[in-house]
């Protein structure tokens, strides 16, 4: 037996619905390895109520009745403790925060995604100040950023959309090949990655590849392989001919 338990998770539930932060309390002492130390509605509130208790995680709603979660963590900065949205059926909101990479909550949640969320936290860094401008911007302009944050198993990296040459799927996960040569392996799926970068700069060619149209040198029929300006070969799926064409045709 472990004769140093490691200590529970502090967490502060900030919640303006008294039904659903009812049911997030009650979820959470549920759950091993965490303990609840506040809830409250607000943002001024929550803003002394952190800054009192610090704690380890925050499970944050978006539309609060004096300000939003945005507000409280532009407050905050540097953000020392962890975070997980709650938001409701916002399209946009999701868009924002699969770019800036933080993980969020869409209500009505179960009971297994409420779980599942908490089981990700331990392998969760708090939040940096770009992810956080990143993610605020694309909620409120609703735009597509020029930026996505690349969350790897042991760092999060800002990255600008133009200097990512193509991106390859692996089982679980993608890898980011970037122009100065480097590579990023993350554990998303290439959809996830496709829905986040402008439509109009990448061209899906297969299942298995994402190309910034900006790296496109030309394109072997017979073959059905497109060539990059590095020299990289990339293969065309039958599926996909007729687009990679049509990007020819019109550039």
């Amino acid at each position: 037996m472990n004769p140093n338990p490691p200590a529970p998770v502090k967490v502060i539930i900030v919640e303006d619905m008294d039904s659903i932060r009812k049911n997030v309390e009650e979820l959470l002492a549920q759950q091993p390895g965490f303990t609840l130390i506040g809830s409250c509605a607000t943002v001024h509130k929550s803003v002394a109520l952190i800054k009192k208790t610090k704690p380890d995680l925050l499970l944050l709603d978006v539309r609060l009745p004096d300000g939003t979660g945005f507000d409280i963590l532009e407050q905050m900065l540097p953000a020392l403790c962890k975070v997980i949205f709650i938001t409701a059926y916002e399209e946009y909101a999701f868009r924002a925060f699969r770019v800036g990479a933080i993980d969020y909550l869409r209500k009505p949640f179960t009971e297994n995604e409420f779980r599942d969320a908490l089981q990700r936290v331990p392998n969760v860094q708090p939040l940096l100040q770009e992810q956080i401008d990143i993610t605020m911007h694309s909620y409120r302009n609703d735009k597509p950023q020029d930026q996505l944050v690349l969350r790897s198993q042991d760092s999060v990296q800002i990255v600008s959309c133009k200097d990512i040459c193509y991106l390859q799927s692996g089982d679980c996960y993608t890898t980011v090949f970037l122009n100065d040569g480097n590579k990023v392996v993350v554990s998303k799926p290439l959809k996830y990655y496709e829905e986040q970068v402008p439509d109009k700069s990448f061209l899906r060619i297969h299942q298995s590849y994402l190309v910034n149209k900006f790296y496109i040198r030309r394109y072997r029929l017979k073959e059905s392989v497109l060539y990059l300006k590095d020299g990289t070969q990339l293969p065309v799926s039958v599926r996909k001919k007729e687009l990679v064409l049509r990007f020819f045709k019109f550039w």
